[in-house]
């Protein structure tokens, strides 16, 4: 009998290894057939990424070389490839950040990734490729409000991030000295042509349209977006880019240079870091850890908001190089005939986040001695424009100053440039909006500051639907986020921000100078301004 209850005990034990065999198995099959964790073959190697949802994402991916050694100030080099499976996800390294005052994760030399967030479904999928903004001198695709799986989600796209080199590491000219070779600066820029031009020939194994890449970007980024629009190199031999989105800043933004301007602030830096008179000028600062070149130049970024362009330790801006630019960007943006759709636009209080970290006087006579201080030659005719008397305080006066001089205005040129042969939309987001992140910034604020109002950046956190930047707390502020999702989404469909979920958006006309109200009440409107950027058209704006 126990020999019997022994024999059926070890069959039983049997079948339970085999059920446990076969249910592993099963199990395996299954997890195969919906994919296990991703990998896509690209032309350097197989990157596998992972799964949030019904979004894959690849995070990380070399598009460029190290711009480490002989490296630093070239233009970029392709990736190298490599055996075997490359792991996709962890976003990699933020580029050197020049200016403190955004976390960026754990920044380095070694920075030219991007990241991808594929949408569930048969593709080919229209593709957004993201530029982050920092003044040129800080941030990283890396930063927690630029996470695109939300904006893939919802509108079915795919959404690419990409880093590039900032400040001294991404805009140094230098002529040929000793035997070292010229440099022609916009290195940032040349980063992100390399970006695209991985996209047009990768992005197709993503489930992706490299004949759809709608180009956006906000701050610094809209500035570097502009200046993929008016670049040859995104034209020919390929079209790298289709459309375009440029959210608070223009090509002239942070202003442009020649050559020689450009030329003459790498030789002051050089000369700052002990290399001028070193035999070999270009091999000594490349020699130079980053750190000792970091040491003189890094500043506060909220502080140099309050700044003008001669105040900052070192000047970024695109230069006319006679090759990415063989005229001003300006000027080529303007030439451009009937080939790639632009939206553009502004917040109501772009002028807050610039005007804030500056201490303000009480009164009118104090705010026209202030205003001359700050923009010597200006003060009588910028006060004449902007009465104290109009405003609750002069922190107020000088923050619409700010906002026009360096985000309205040249948004406006543009769209009036551009308009010529292109078709423009453009907009306005004036919806109150709640900011964790913002408040707490805030608390920098100066004497008689202004109100944050609609600050900078306010149209990311809806954008890409991170509430600390801008709240979601009701239904106003989920119709806000749902225009510009629905919009943003559209336009990289169709060319064409109008359609389903977006209230009817008049394309931009010259004489009109007209733009869509983004709020809890959206409209179009006329007379973007009423007339106050015809002073800053006479005199020049920007930083």
């Amino acid at each position: 009998m126990l020999f019997k209850i022994m024999k059926v005990g070890h069959a039983m034990g049997i079948f339970s290894y085999i059920r446990i065999v076969l249910l592993w198995g099963l199990s395996v099959i299954l997890l195969a057939a919906c994919g296990g964790e991703p990998q896509v073959t690209t032309s350097y190697g197989v990157v596998e990424g992972k799964r949030d949802g019904n979004v894959k994402e690849y995070l990380g991916i070399p598009f460029a070389a190290p711009p480490v050694g002989e490296l630093r100030w070239a233009d970029p080099e392709p990736p190298q490839s490599w055996d075997g499976v490359r792991e996709a996800k962890y976003k990699g390294h933020a580029c050197t950040q020049w200016a403190t005052g955004i976390p960026a994760f754990s920044p380095n030399e070694d920075c030219l990734t991007l990241n991808i967030w594929v949408p569930k479904g048969e593709g080919p999928h229209p593709v957004m490729f993201w530029i982050h903004g920092g003044a040129q001198s800080a941030g990283s695709s890396n930063e927690l409000q630029y996470d695109g799986r939300k904006l893939a989600q919802a509108q079915n796209v795919i959404v690419v991030s990409a880093n590039y080199r900032l400040l001294v590491s991404g805009f140094f000219a230098l002529p040929a000295l000793g035997t070292g070779e010229a440099i022609n600066g916009n290195q940032a820029i040349k980063d992100l042509v390399a970006a695209l031009q991985w996209v047009h020939t990768e992005i197709d194994k993503f489930g992706g349209d490299p004949n759809n890449v709608t180009v956006f970007g906000e701050s610094a980024g809209s500035t570097n977006t502009c200046a993929l629009l008016a670049t040859p190199k995104t034209k020919s031999p390929q079209q790298l880019m289709h459309k375009a989105i440029m959210q608070s800043g223009a090509c002239d933004t942070l202003g442009i240079m020649s050559m020689e301007e450009a030329q003459q602030i790498g030789m002051g830096l050089l000369e700052e870091l002990g290399c001028l008179d070193d035999p070999e000028p270009l091999q000594c600062a490349r020699d130079l850890p980053i750190e000792a070149i970091r040491g003189p130049i890094k500043y506060d970024l909220f502080t140099s908001f309050g700044w003008t362009l001669d105040e900052w330790p070192y000047r970024p801006g695109l230069v006319v190089d006679g090759d990415l630019f063989p005229a001003s960007p300006v000027e080529l943006v303007a030439d451009s005939q009937g080939e790639i759709p632009i939206m553009l636009g502004t917040n109501l209080n772009e002028g807050s986040l610039f005007a804030g970290f500056l201490a303000h006087p009480d009164d009118a006579a104090g705010y026209a001695t202030f205003m001359e201080a700050r923009y010597p030659g200006q003060g009588e005719d910028i006060v004449s424009h902007y009465p104290f008397a109009d405003y609750p305080s002069a922190g107020e006066a000088h923050a619409q100053v700010r906002g026009d001089l360096i985000m309205k205005c040249p948004t406006l040129n543009m769209a009036r440039l551009y308009s010529t042969h292109n078709n423009v939309w453009m907009y306005s987001l004036e919806k109150d909006v709640f900011s964790v992140v913002m408040e707490v910034i805030s608390l920098g604020f100066k004497r008689n500051a202004p109100e944050l109002g609609v600050f900078h950046t306010a149209d990311i956190g809806y954008l890409f639907e991170f509430p600390l930047l801008s709240g979601l707390f009701n239904e106003s502020d989920r119709q806000v986020r749902n225009i510009f999702q629905q919009a943003w989404g559209n336009f990289a469909r169709t060319g064409n921000p109008n359609g389903d979920e977006v209230p009817q958006w008049d394309a931009f006309d010259p004489e009109r100078n007209n733009y869509l109200v983004i709020s809890a009440e959206p409209e179009n409107r006329d007379d973007f301004r009423q007339g106050a950027c015809d002073y800053w058209f006479q005199v020049g704006y920007g930083f």
